[in-house]
């Protein structure tokens, strides 16, 4: 069970941050509803040139580690040719840039991905992905682990329950270095790489288990990481994002993890986000952006903590915690940078109010302990390895001969300039990409609108909010997680918060 303890400063920190959320969102009327996100959170990229074949990146001690071709790193003489090999380099935060950078290790090129790899807290062990050849003239991938002495990496030991032909690639390990979360194509798998858990016991790993199809899906789930509170992060191609892979969170409740939540445009786009971690000193975060056509290019994006923001709050600065604040976005339903509406005094607020059990988690990490019931069906058990389950219903997108007709009459037909409340169930690059969808077995024509450079996607319309939060109800029991109350005057989004009371 996760470790609940008193602690005011980190409460205080909180509790004040929802007072400025409302502060920032509304100090003059209704405005874009995206801003109270991006007030706290400030997001840029990395400008470091990579000359490697990859650029994925990660965290380690106070710096980033990147792949590059060591002939851009070395002095040679004008009349000599090198052709260099791919290492590891490191490069301090305090000063991205090639000139600063040098070898991770001293005795060893280590030329494996950094987004596949993961350390321990002390930075003592290393675990990564390392390509070996099995009968059969393949090439699998495998997770080995190594020692860290004075700089020098050790002999490197691959772990055990990885042989055979199976691919297992993309270590993450917890804080408390008791888990270890990763992707395989191990059986029984529900399609390309999946996430998998395994637990250290005094008899070493035990053998993986599938993390359910609540976080794996046909396609690939991969790049999984941990942070200090045991959230979990990973990227994904088969939940339904922005374009390409997008980047997940499942929270860490204790027993397990909730199902998985996209991070909004805030962080995905039309591109390839893979790879996101957290520094261990909680401020800033980091993954790659990568473009599969000309005009996208490669980036590593950093996000940041908008310290002027908390300052001019009145939020004292030493305490932030980026990991706490994504919590917390998560929470109170955030989601395609906007807030859903809630209960009335959330209504009345303005701002849907923080759950309070985040509010008191310790500083210290957690140590899970075994469940005493059944976890939910939602949850996967960190501890207690869960067995695979029955998958819940998922949302079924169909496309008949023609659109069904809505049975009422639309509110603005009679009165364009009359509020009517949707709920916005998915979002999508593409104009038109979900005609219908099907909830609790009946088909829903759907309502689209553009904004912030996706197309968002709604069922339904309302003259109250009790209906469309009734209609909400059904849309997240038919899989549809992310399914929010949105208000509308003449098919314009309508942002003040008057218009949700009753």
């Amino acid at each position: 069970m996760k470790q609940i303890m008193p602690n005011m400063t980190k409460l205080n920190f909180l509790i004040t941050l929802v007072f400025a959320f409302l502060l920032l969102s509304f100090p003059s009327g209704a405005q874009d509803d995206s801003i109270r996100v991006e007030e706290l959170l400030v997001m840029d990229t990395v400008a470091l040139k990579i000359h490697g074949p990859s650029i994925d990146v990660t965290f380690y001690l106070n710096g980033i580690v990147f792949l590059s071709n060591t002939k851009y790193h070395q002095k040679m003489l004008p009349d000599h040719l090198n052709f260099g090999e791919i290492a590891s380099y490191f490069v301090p935060l305090e000063y991205i840039a090639l000139e600063s950078s040098k070898p991770l290790f001293n005795n060893d090129p280590f030329p494996y991905s950094p987004g596949g790899t993961s350390y321990s807290r002390d930075y003592q062990t290393i675990y990564f992905t390392k390509k070996v050849e099995v009968p059969g003239n393949q090439m699998p991938e495998k997770i080995f682990e190594a020692s860290i002495i004075n700089g020098e990496v050790s002999t490197y030991k691959q772990l055990p329950f990885t042989a055979g032909p199976t691919r297992f690639m993309h270590p993450a390990i917890s804080s408390s270095g008791e888990i270890m979360v990763m992707a395989s194509d191990l059986t029984p798998s529900d399609g390309g790489l999946d996430l998998f858990i395994s637990k250290m016991t005094e008899n070493g790993w035990t053998i993986p288990v599938s993390m359910g199809p609540d976080i794996n899906t046909s396609g690939h789930e991969w790049y999984p990481f941990l942070d200090q509170h045991n959230n979990l992060f990973f990227s994904s191609s088969g939940h339904m994002g922005f374009g390409g892979y997008d980047i997940y969170v499942c929270l860490f409740n204790g027993e397990g993890w909730d199902k998985p939540q996209n991070l909004s445009e805030l962080v995905n786009s039309e591109k390839n986000e893979i790879g996101f971690s957290v520094h261990p000193g909680r401020k800033m975060a980091l993954y790659t952006s990568e473009g599969e056509e000309a005009n996208l290019p490669d980036e590593i994006l950093k996000m940041g903590l908008n310290n002027s923001s908390f300052i001019s709050a009145g939020i004292d600065t030493k305490n932030q915690d980026i990991s706490l604040l994504l919590e917390d976005m998560i929470s109170t339903g955030f989601t395609s940078a906007s807030f859903g509406a809630a209960s009335e005094l959330e209504i009345e607020a303005g701002f849907k109010l923080t759950a309070l059990p985040l509010l008191g988690l310790a500083e210290t990490e957690p140590e899970p302990e075994p469940a005493e019931a059944e976890p939910e069906s939602q949850a996967v058990e960190a501890v207690i390895l869960p067995e695979v389950q029955e998958p819940e219903p998922v949302p079924v997108v169909e496309v008949p001969a023609s659109i069904p007709e809505p049975e009422q009459t639309s509110v603005q037909e009679t009165d364009p300039n009359a509020v009517v409340f949707r709920v916005q169930i998915l979002s999508s690059s593409k104009s038109k990409s979900q005609p219908t969808v099907t909830i609790t077995g009946s088909a829903y024509p759907t309502w689209e609108y553009y904004y912030k450079g996706a197309y968002r996607i709604t069922v339904g319309e309302f003259s109250s909010v009790e209906d469309a939060l009734s209609l909400r109800s059904k849309c997240r029991s038919s899989g549809f997680n992310q399914s929010f109350v949105a208000a509308f005057r003449g098919n314009e989004r309508e942002t003040d918060p008057s218009v949700f009371k009753k």
